[in-house]
């Protein structure tokens, strides 16, 4: 047998990918930011390596520390709305000295896209109109035939030719906040006793709310039924007019929190609830990603065309010839969509979600 020479001996190259360091600048609102999960999900799937960084304001960064995949949430002050031209350029140099690879802009502002250009990351994928300003180099696909925002996020994780593979989960948001004692005390919260959360209000518009005198009747037909239980209603400050009259209404029934807690302290309720009743707003998605029994009820909205976690949740819709309609006021006036939603059947599917539902 021949000896092997040195000089014929040649090493084998297996070629594995470098593992990529991302940013994500974080969407405008708390409801996209849960509708990004799926690509955080695809790009450590894609790369197990890889690190996933987010820029958030206060408001969404609590949704990003809920994220597992997510290595370091960088918070930030500033706005969409503010150039701030010194301060990103601060914050471009501290982001540079990371090194990543590529950035997903996930706000539209043009503003928004100026820090990861500021900060010479190579590429650069997001929403909006920056790509004729040269800030974005892939833009967010929109419309048909991604109807969901988070398959639309979820798309850039992949070449623009490359459709998405089967299997793509909803959002999921598995590090729940836990809730400081100290807030506890201060909303009187009974540990023995079952929580019931109320998000009666939406960002969205009128035509995504249920009518005030309806939240009322069904509160008082949970109270009657279940009157050991603590029934909470949620809310930012700007709808504790409408919290209030909710409360009024329904005798005093439920405990008004709008405007006391911020989006972690939210989250870390919810995490607590026995069942959650919402319209189509960031309450729902929340509550829907971290998993929460929970009764959804749609007016001008299309449940099915988002990609929202189903198992533990009741969709309440009529299927009206004038709905979806996605308009943010009737244009028939009669709002049908939502009147028509009766409390009894919302305090029905209630019903259901606390028989099957686990309190932690």
């Amino acid at each position: 047998m021949p000896a092997l020479s040195i000089d014929s001996w040649h090493p084998i190259v297996l070629s594995v990918p470098l593992s990529r360091r991302t940013l994500i600048v974080a969407p405008a609102t708390v409801t996209d930011a849960v509708l990004s999960q799926p690509l955080v999900a695809a790009l450590r799937g894609r790369d197990p390596l890889g690190l996933v960084d987010v820029l958030a304001p206060a408001p969404l960064a609590a949704v990003y520390r809920a994220m597992s995949g997510v290595r370091t949430v960088i918070e930030t002050s500033l706005s969409a709305d503010r150039l701030a031209p010194i301060e990103r350029a601060r914050l471009a140099s501290r982001l540079a000295a990371t090194g990543y690879h590529r950035a997903f802009v996930l706000e539209e502002a043009v503003t928004s896209a100026l820090v990861p250009w500021l900060a010479r990351i190579p590429e650069r994928l997001g929403a909006g109109s920056s790509r004729r300003l040269g800030l974005i180099t892939r833009p967010l696909p929109s419309g048909q035939p991604l109807r969901s925002r988070a398959d639309r996020y979820a798309s850039l994780a992949f070449a623009a030719d490359q459709p998405l593979p089967p299997g793509l989960l909803p959002p999921l948001l598995d590090r729940c906040p836990p809730l400081p004692e100290q807030t506890a005390r201060q909303l009187g919260l009974d540990p023995t006793a079952p929580l019931i959360l109320i998000a009666p209000t939406s960002e969205l518009g009128p035509t995504r709310e249920w009518p005030v005198r309806h939240y009322a009747e069904l509160l008082n037909q949970i109270h009657r039924r279940w009157p050991a239980a603590t029934i909470g209603l949620l809310g930012q400050a700007r709808d504790r007019a409408i919290t209030t009259r909710i409360a009024l209404l329904a005798g005093n029934a439920a405990r008004n929190w709008a405007g006391l807690l911020d989006t972690a302290g939210t989250m870390a309720l919810l995490g607590r609830a026995a069942v959650v009743v919402t319209g189509e707003s960031e309450t729902m998605h929340l509550t829907a990603a971290l998993g929460r029994p929970h009764v959804a009820i749609y007016g001008a909205g299309d449940p099915r065309a988002e990609r929202i976690a189903a198992s533990r949740r009741s969709v309440l819709w009529l299927r009206l010839a004038c709905n979806p309609c996605e308009a943010s006021h009737c244009p028939l006036g009669h709002l049908k969509c939502l009147n028509g939603q009766t409390p009894e059947a919302v305090f029905t599917a209630v019903s259901k979600s606390l028989r099957f539902s686990a309190t932690t």
